[in-house]
């Protein structure tokens, strides 16, 4: 076994010999070992929050920008004082982005690592895969997921990232709105997320009287959707509207619609905001034309709207992490992953147990009135009794993702 130590962290690597393993321990406070999920907040031990991440595999970027915001949030709570007065410790585990791996991750989280709380895993199919083993285990969660939540399916589970069906909503409505589209063609991956925004898209479309030209589907990784693209251009569409995983499948789309000459105006969905990456593939131009779907937090009309929570946080971003690890990164997205562990920290100490039903229970009741008492990041925050998501759908604003406001602050191109 291989390891690197770093700043209160320590790696681990198993062999090739091995099944492909990375955990990442956060060494922050005491190491003593605490049992997972069914306690009360008043132990003696660290409270231990596992977070399986997509460390190495097609989005270990976006990873890496969801792991500053746990660990963030860790020396931001041990700080203040801890959860109910006990240390946080953080235990990362890859997944690699494979719903199998992430259960196996999730298990070792479980049954080796003891956690009481759980950050991640970062996309639906993962989220899906790995839990039924947390609700077995009577562990709270905050995950990545943006699709399928509901009280029957994640009973100690909330998802920190905007709901997919609105997201196909918003778009199908601007592309009308703004555009006055009458035929449009519609490009999606293949995980379950991309499915539901994209059903949610076609539904909509029927609604508005609007025409589905063409369809695409692709499969993450990917690294060419060329074929795709032609296969959007027969449809002769008035727009197209993407439903990608990240900021790198955004920028292949950009840069094969430019080699098709198909000239139309895109909307997209929250991942096509990963201007980074996007501009990595397609060049500084990428969004020329092209609208996103995102957070208000991190959007603004003109400086005069931008927020001081974000920018701030911004700010400690970057003088935590670097320029150089920071450039490009999706701040809303660290936002999220931090602020997932204040919630949870709220739901311990408003119910005084990490006991996932007490937590959760908890949370659906005081969400919103918890969130103003916590230092959160975001400011869209809206839990009901009947629904998983933390964020309010109709917080969603459109964004020219490509522009900012301000270092890190997008433009908004709605209500303004």
């Amino acid at each position: 076994m291989i390891s690197r130590k770093e700043t209160g962290m320590t790696i681990f690597t198993r062999s090739k010999r091995g099944a492909a393993f990375v955990t990442g321990l956060v060494l922050l406070g005491t190491t003593a070992a605490c049992g997972g999920g069914s306690g009360s907040g008043g132990g003696s031990g660290p409270i231990k929050v596992g977070v399986p991440l997509g460390i190495t595999g097609p989005a270990a970027g976006t990873a890496d920008w969801d792991r500053m915001g746990v660990e963030l949030s860790v020396k931001q709570i041990n700080a203040d004082g801890g959860i109910d007065g006990r240390k946080v410790k953080a235990v990362f585990v890859d997944t690699e982005l494979d719903p199998a791996k992430a259960v196996t991750a999730t298990n070792r989280l479980i049954n080796e690592e003891k956690v009481d709380l759980v950050v991640g895993p970062m996309t639906s199919d993962e989220t899906l895969a790995t839990l039924p083993a947390l609700s077995r285990a009577n562990i709270p969660s905050i995950n990545g997921a943006g699709s399928k939540l509901d009280p029957k399916v994640a009973p100690y589970s909330f998802g920190m990232l905007l709901n997919a069906e609105y997201q196909g909503q918003k778009m199908v409505d601007y592309a009308v709105s703004e555009y006055g589209a009458k035929k449009v063609a519609v490009i999606s991956y293949s995980g379950t997320q991309g499915k539901v925004g994209r059903e949610a898209i076609e539904k909509q479309l029927k609604v508005k009287g609007v025409e589905e030209s063409a369809g695409q589907e692709y499969d993450i990784p990917v690294t060419d959707l060329s074929s795709q693209v032609l296969a959007l251009k027969k449809g002769n569409p008035d727009v197209v509207l993407a439903f990608p995983q990240t900021g790198n499948d955004t920028g292949l789309l950009v840069q094969a619609m430019r080699d098709a000459n198909l000239d139309v105006p895109v909307v997209g969905s929250y991942a096509t905001t990963y201007a980074g990456q996007a501009k990595a593939v397609a060049g500084p131009d990428a969004y020329k034309n092209f609208v996103s779907v995102s957070w208000p937090a991190f959007s603004a009309c003109s400086t005069s709207d931008v927020r001081t929570e974000a920018t701030d946080f911004i700010a400690e971003v970057k003088k935590t992490y670097g320029e150089k690890r920071t450039t490009g990164a999706a701040f809303d997205n660290i936002a999220s992953f931090r602020d997932a562990l204040w919630l949870l920290k709220a739901g311990i100490e408003g119910s005084k147990s990490t006991d996932a039903k007490k937590v959760t229970s908890w949370l659906a009741k005081n969400e919103t009135a918890a969130a103003k008492k916590q230092p959160l990041v975001h400011n869209a925050y809206a839990l009901s009794d009947d629904s998983r998501f933390l964020m309010d759908p109709d917080s969603l604003t459109l964004v020219n993702a490509g522009t900012e406001v301000v270092p890190g602050i997008i433009q908004r191109i709605d209500g303004c």
